[in-house]
C-alpha cells in the first residue's frame, strides 16, 4: 500500500457531538464539528452511520466519497418510494423523494432498498455527491 493512502473508506470516527438521536440523517461540519443537517438547500456532507453522545465515538459517512449502500432516515412527509427513485434532503436532515425541475433542491442519493420504503423507514440508499438544482 502507498505511503499516501490514508483510509480504506470515507467514513471517519468522531468524539465530542452528541449524535444519539441522528442515525441515519444528514450531517454538516462547522469549525470540524457535526450537527444535523438543518437546511433542504445547503449540501449536507456526512451522514450518521452510527451515532452516540458525545462521549463515545460516532462513525459518519462522507458523502460524494463512494460510501458502499447504507441506511438513511426517510423524512415523515416523504412519498412511497421505490428502488431507483432519486432522493433529495429534507430540512430536518432525512430525506424525501426528489421533487424534480422547478424545486429548489439538493439531490443526494438513490434508493436501493428492494422493497422501497415509506416515511420514517431506515431505508438502503446510495449516496453520491450532493447535486443542487432548481
Amino acid at each position: 500500500m502507498s505511503s499516501l493512502a490514508a483510509r480504506g473508506n470515507p467514513i471517519i470516527p468522531f468524539t465530542g457531538a452528541d449524535l444519539s438521536a441522528a442515525l441515519g440523517k444528514l450531517v454538516v461540519f462547522t469549525a470540524g464539528v457535526p450537527a444535523v443537517s438543518a437546511s433542504a438547500t445547503v449540501p449536507a456532507t456526512g451522514v450518521v452511520l452510527d451515532g452516540n453522545v458525545a462521549a463515545k465515538q460516532s462513525s459518519i459517512g462522507m458523502l460524494g466519497g463512494n460510501l458502499p449502500p447504507v441506511r438513511a432516515l426517510i423524512s415523515a412527509s416523504s412519498a412511497q418510494l421505490y428502488p431507483g427513485d432519486k432522493l433529495q434532503q429534507a430540512a430536518d436532515g432525512t430525506l424525501t423523494k426528489d421533487l424534480g425541475a422547478g424545486n429548489a433542491r439538493v439531490t443526494v442519493a438513490t434508493l436501493t432498498d428492494e422493497n422501497g420504503a415509506v416515511a420514517g423507514d431506515l431505508a438502503e440508499v446510495s449516496f453520491q455527491t450532493p447535486v443542487i438544482g432548481s
